[in-house]
């Protein structure tokens, strides 16, 4: 039906991120769209998942150079020490992030600097 808005939102879960990718593929193989960017209206996302929405809406990136690029900062982003049960940490009765800001803040600006003339 004309006028139908296709929303792509993608969930925060750190490396998760990376399987919300492979699923994106696969489906988008299914429509033969060979960009997120140009198959959906709106893209968006919490966490992880933001950075995601940046990548293929804003930068119009396709799902592998997202993967490429989402897999460069999984090791930056997600310290394999800091693996814990819970998405969160307790200290002083607040809740705290499992993983360290600066390291995502530097992964979103790495992102935001990407060169988007590889992308044609």
């Amino acid at each position: 039906m004309a006028g139908d808005l296709r929303l792509l939102s993608l969930d925060g879960g750190g490396v998760r991120g990376l399987a919300s990718l492979y699923m994106l593929r696969k489906i988008l193989s299914l429509v033969g769209s060979p960009k997120p960017c140009d198959y959906f209206d709106m893209i968006c996302g919490t966490s992880t998942g933001g950075l995601i929405a940046i990548m293929l809406g804003r930068l119009e990136m396709s799902v592998d150079q997202c993967i490429e690029a989402y897999t460069g900062m999984m090791d930056v982003i997600f310290d394999p020490k800091d693996k814990k049960k819970l998405p969160f940490k307790i200290r002083n009765g607040k809740v705290q992030p499992q993983y360290k800001t600066k390291y995502m803040e530097q992964a979103i600006k790495q992102v935001v600097s990407y060169d988007c003339t590889k992308c044609m």
